[in-house]
């Protein structure tokens, strides 16, 4: 199983470990290796830094980046040390790091002034601040080495010659030339991993900056490694791939994989062992020159709920880097903090409504949840096997009753585990569930609210409204759940008030302290969401682009009902939307970010969020489980007492259904006592004042 380059260089991409541990379960031996960050490791040390500066051709270095090139002496002084930080493996170098004269400064320590850093990390962030610095000298490096390969990223590798392209020929006429320095080192590393006794060599592709990487190995697998197959698979073909029909792909691929792939890989496997009665499933291969997609009708897959847990046997997570690009994005440093066990609560999405999102595909369409105590069995088998207790759930959007039966789970197992993971700002997260759920080692959330209107929410379909939006938000804050917010720009029928709106709703939010961070992405259309299906009722034509036998995915539009979306304008929303994260401008009015651009005034209250904040939370309903999360409760004549942190005591009167049930309660776990009679259990005569810090109802 491989992660081709270049991802994600904090953990390993969930699909490996997931793949590996079913093929194991059907009796294969499998290695995991993710090339992405082999690469990483080849290219930034004493000896990669001497090769790629021997590299570079000085005549190419223009403007700042000869500030890197000629310090380089100093760059590869330093690279294995820093590097060894970021890994967590020297922490006390922090004190030198930040000190100011160790790492050579480019282009990207500019615009900040070091007192300036040091704020936005506070006195006692010296790590972090570290990690942040030694971050910023490695992107400097990646901008100097994109005169070797224009190509690189570093995160990605040729994303935008991958992405969405209609013909395969841009791709082909890059693996025609002779690899460069940096695609050289791709494939040593592949050398390394991967003997001359492998029988099939897997790819998971989930982004287009992903793919080139594959080619390039696969192309040298063609030929260095003619005994093993190759297949690819992931979210970039399954999505962008799933109507190929260039014969050229198949020069460095025996398989092209789409959707879930582990009966796909079990057919495959059958057939490598000499079973040709085993016929493929969505699969494309290439017969007499000619692209052939095989699909069974009535092929039984195996049901997620059905697979092992991933399996991270023999793989090294200590090796990963942490980085931290921006210190003033929590979310930014939450993702980097890993490295992250990946899981997933759910198969597909629970809602599967949303206009903008492929709800057709399987990877959305087919839900498939595990129990809570599957998915606990799973988070003690990964804590087992490599001593780490963060978790990343990959979910599309995590079911909220299968969360809270997770968070008493971990409660009756006495977990010490944290987590995070996208949902949907469902008004089931109640305030009562989010504690519990903090209470359990939930440390954030991130989620979609996409467009912060109630005039355009309902054509997404995203059954939300933007009342119940900051109730949810207040439910997580008040628990110190960490929230992010993916958010649109140009969805088909937004206006210019619409976004205004939209932005003045997201500064008082992110004012109030409800929302951490947010994210605009540009609306793209896709050929498999309901947009893109029907564009007409959404106000918008087609243009094309026309398919020339590689990717048919990202569409091309033009508005026929609104003024087509400003390019200004989207800069504009994500620089307001990173400030307000920052604490900046929070108090000011939103129309002060748009200089030289009219804009209209909000239609939305100064107040909006804050009246919004009064209301009852929509989705509050008394639970009939009463969850302990602090001391040992005890009783006495009618009253109810709480030991709690720091040894302060909570007293509440008790009615005689609690006092009652109070038997039944474990000190740091939770019951299950019958419903109370509704007379006896009616708010607000005594529930309100039983919000103790111990207690929940969900």
């Amino acid at each position: 199983m491989v992660v081709p380059p270049i991802s994600d260089l904090n953990t390993l991409y969930s699909a490996a470990p997931r793949l590996a541990a079913w093929l194991r379960k059907l009796g294969h031996a499998v290695d995991q290796v993710d090339l992405s960050l082999e690469l990483f490791l080849r290219m930034f040390s004493r000896a990669g830094l001497e090769r790629l500066f021997a590299a570079l051709d000085p005549r190419a270095i223009r403007g700042e980046a000869e500030d890197v090139y000629y310090n380089r002496d100093r760059y590869v002084r330093v690279i294995d040390d820093a590097v060894a930080f970021l890994q967590g493996r020297d922490p006390a170098m922090a004190h030198r790091i930040v000190r100011g004269d160790f790492l050579p400064e480019g282009p990207q320590f500019r615009g900040q002034s070091p007192r300036a850093r040091q704020a936005s990390f506070g006195r006692w962030g010296k790590v972090d601040l570290a990690r942040h610095l030694v971050t910023l000298m490695l992107l400097d490096l990646t901008q100097l080495f994109q005169t070797i390969s224009p190509h690189l990223g570093f995160v990605h590798y040729a994303e935008k010659l991958a992405a969405s392209t209609p013909s395969f020929d841009g791709l082909a006429a890059e693996l025609a030339r002779p690899p460069n320095a940096i695609e050289a080192m791709m494939i040593e590393a592949a050398a390394a991993a991967i003997g001359d006794d492998v029988d099939l060599v897997c790819f998971t592709c989930p982004f287009p900056g992903m793919l080139m990487g594959s080619l390039v190995i696969g192309k040298w697998l063609a030929a260095e490694r003619p005994r093993a197959r190759r297949g690819l698979g992931g979210g970039f073909p399954s999505t962008e791939l799933r109507r190929v029909e260039d014969p050229r792909f198949f020069d460095c691929f025996d398989y092209l994989v789409l959707d879930d792939g582990e009966g796909p890989l079990e057919r495959i496997c059958a057939r490598l062992e000499g079973r040709r009665d085993v016929a493929l499933h969505r699969t494309f291969t290439r017969e007499g020159g000619e692209v052939v997609y095989h699909e069974l009708a009535d092929a039984a897959a195996p049901r997620f709920r059905e697979l092992p847990a991933p399996d991270y046997t023999g793989h090294r997570m200590d090796r990963y880097i942490h980085p931290i690009s921006s210190g003033e994005n929590p979310f930014d440093r939450l993702l980097n903090d890993g490295p992250w066990l990946k899981l997933t609560a759910a198969h597909g999405c629970y809602w599967k409504k949303c206009t903008f999102c492929d709800i057709h595909l399987a990877y959305i369409d087919d839900f498939d949840p595990l129990s809570a105590r599957e998915l606990a069995d799973q988070m003690d088998a990964l804590h087992a096997q490599t001593g780490l207790s963060s978790f990343h759930f990959t979910d599309e959007a995590a079911p909220p009753p299968l969360m809270v039966n997770l968070a008493l789970e971990l409660l009756r197992r006495d977990r010490c585990y944290q987590y995070w993971g996208n949902i949907r700002y469902d008004t089931g997260f109640t305030p009562d569930r989010c504690r519990l759920l903090a209470a359990s080692g939930m440390i954030a959330v991130t989620g979609g609210i996409e467009i912060a209107s109630d005039e355009l929410l309902p054509k997404i379909e995203k059954g939300i409204t933007v009342p119940q939006v900051t109730k949810v938000l207040q439910a997580l804050a008040s628990a110190g759940i960490l929230t992010h917010a993916y958010l649109i720009y140009g969805f088909p029928g937004e206006t210019l008030q619409d976004t205004i709106d939209s932005l003045e709703t997201l500064r008082q939010l992110i004012r109030a302290g409800l929302l951490q961070s947010g994210f605009y992405h540009r609306f793209s259309l896709t050929a498999h969401s309901p947009v893109g299906r029907k564009p007409e009722l959404f106000g918008i034509r087609v243009k094309g682009p026309e398919f020339g036998g590689f990717s048919h995915y990202n569409l091309d539009y033009e508005s026929v009902t609104v003024p087509a979306p400003d390019d200004r304008v989207f800069a504009v929303i994500q620089a307001a939307v990173a400030a307000f994260a920052r604490g900046e401008r929070v108090d000011a009015d939103v129309r002060g970010w748009f200089e030289g651009i009219a804009v209209p005034a909000p239609t939305v209250p100064p107040d909006h969020v804050e009246r919004m904040m009064k209301a009852p939370h929509p989705g509050h309903k008394l639970g009939s489980r009463l969850c302990w999360l602090g001391g040992v409760p005890r009783w006495s004549q009618g009253l109810l007492n709480v030991s709690c942190e720091g040894g302060e005591l909570y007293t509440a009167l008790a009615p005689k259904w609690l006092a009652d049930n109070l038997a039944r309660c474990h000190p740091t776990g939770w019951t299950q006592p019958s419903p109370p009679h509704p007379a006896d259990f009616a708010p607000p005569t005594w529930f309100e004042p039983l919000q103790v810090r111990g207690m929940v109802l969900v």
